[in-house]
């Protein structure tokens, strides 16, 4: 059996507190997983197909700050998160950006979907470190570059 990697959490390192949405509906648990972008604005909204990840939301509080959900996002360099191969052939060292994205309310267990990055995401990079099957729908782990 080949070595796997999984999942690194670092507690020296917390992840970011983050203003969620923009005011047209509220996150819950269920979009834990999902990949966000930082907006003019300055809060993390949910990421369009083919957009540039900021990070990948982690805790979602039930509470909100004039009208945004309150929550930890997944941001510096050198985090991990989990992510869904959508179109499947990811392969370690690939970068990715958002794929599809998962209507805000809906779970989506194995994390948000990403597809391969057709050219060099401007700032926020992620990077494929583990495939798990490497098809269409597979999980695969990235982390932050």
């Amino acid at each position: 059996m080949a070595y796997k990697k999984y999942l690194r959490v670092d507690p020296y390192v917390p992840d970011r507190t983050e203003a969620l949405g923009d005011n047209t509906g509220q996150f819950s648990d269920k979009d834990i997983g999902k990949p966000v972008k930082l907006t003019a604005a300055g809060q993390c909204d949910l990421c369009a197909s083919g957009e540039e990840i900021y990070g990948f939301v982690t805790a979602v509080e039930p509470a909100t700050e004039d009208g945004h959900s309150i929550g930890s996002v997944t941001a510096d360099v050198n985090k991990q998160a989990y992510a869904v191969d959508e179109a499947g052939g990811l392969a370690i060292g690939d970068l990715v950006v958002a794929g599809t994205p998962v209507a805000l309310g809906t779970a989506t267990p194995n994390g948000g979907n990403v597809i391969a990055a057709t050219s060099t995401p401007a700032i926020h990079k992620w990077m494929v470190i583990e495939t798990y099957g490497g098809a269409a729908g597979d999980q695969v782990l990235l982390q932050k570059v």
